[in-house]
């Protein structure tokens, strides 16, 4: 059976190279935004997916 809702999910994905990920917590996912951007010089983009109610 599915949750009635999912929760908030941070995106952040780097337009330079593969790295990508999903994080449920925002903090986790600024870390990994800025220790790949400082640690590479990418471009990397974090972008909030707010609740959703999956389609039975």
């Amino acid at each position: 059976m599915w949750p009635e809702r999912m929760e908030e999910a941070f995106h952040v994905v780097c337009h330079e190279c593969s790295e990508e990920g999903v994080y449920e917590s925002r903090s986790d996912a600024v870390a990994t935004r800025e220790a790949h951007a400082d640690g590479t010089s990418h471009r990397v983009s974090l972008l909030a997916i707010g609740p959703a109610v999956p389609n039975p």
